[in-house]
């Protein structure tokens, strides 16, 4: 049996924080190309998308669209009652800054669902020690993305210990942070480095003790 990718693992997750009438905040958002939040037309939800890049205007899975830094957000205390952050956290410059904003902006018992690379993974460690013009030409030649869409990464808060610090001190008082590993897709160009990443795959997967070094973390937390 094919064990659930790890972002499978997280849209179940976020799938079950969204409640029928929930105003929901997509944080990061994008133009959607890669990823959407994904709610039950029936549930009634409302979901805002905010993002500083142009393209959250192309975003079609939203019914309203703000363009704002993510450190200064344009909203109310107590305005959304869930937040997706999807692949934003390791682009952050000031991760405590904006995760107290997300505290700040949820309503009471307010969810918080991440979902960000592992710096303690190859991965990680790989696109810590390189470049941003390597990123940009691997990503770009190699995987094929747009370079539109690659951006400059910081990895302040992509330990599990890291990122449970920085929620308590923005104010959480409930959390969740989980780590999932997945196929290595980033290393298909190679053979040999693929039979590599499978092999590293199947023994983090094995053993528990070895979840610190799997490939993405899932944080779950609560406002009270």
């Amino acid at each position: 049996m094919i064990p659930p990718s790890p972002e499978e693992c997280f849209q179940a997750s976020l799938n079950g924080l969204i409640r029928p009438g929930d105003r929901v905040l997509d944080a990061g958002c994008g133009s959607g190309k890669y990823f959407r939040v994904k709610s039950a037309p029936a549930s009634g939800c409302e979901i805002i998308g905010v993002d500083l890049a142009e393209s959250v205007s192309a975003n079609p899975a939203l019914h309203s669209r703000v363009r704002a830094k993510l450190e200064s957000l344009p909203f109310r205390d107590a305005s959304f009652d869930v937040i997706n952050c999807r692949l934003v956290i390791e682009h952050l410059a000031a991760p405590e800054t904006v995760l107290a904003e997300f505290h700040r902006i949820l309503r009471r018992a307010g969810r918080l669902a991440i979902f960000t690379p592992n710096l303690l993974h190859y991965f990680g460690v790989s696109a810590r020690l390189t470049p941003h013009w390597f990123h940009e030409w691997f990503n770009s030649r190699v995987r094929g993305f747009d370079r539109t869409d690659i951006f400059p990464t910081y990895y302040r808060a992509n330990t599990r210990r890291r990122l449970r610090t920085l929620l308590a001190e923005a104010g959480f008082e409930r959390s969740d942070v989980t780590l999932v590993e997945g196929e290595p897709n980033v290393l298909a160009f190679n053979s040999f480095l693929h039979g590599m990443g499978r092999a590293y795959e199947r023994v983090v997967r094995r053993f528990d003790c070895l979840a610190p070094f799997r490939l993405n973390i899932i944080a779950i937390a609560q406002k009270s």
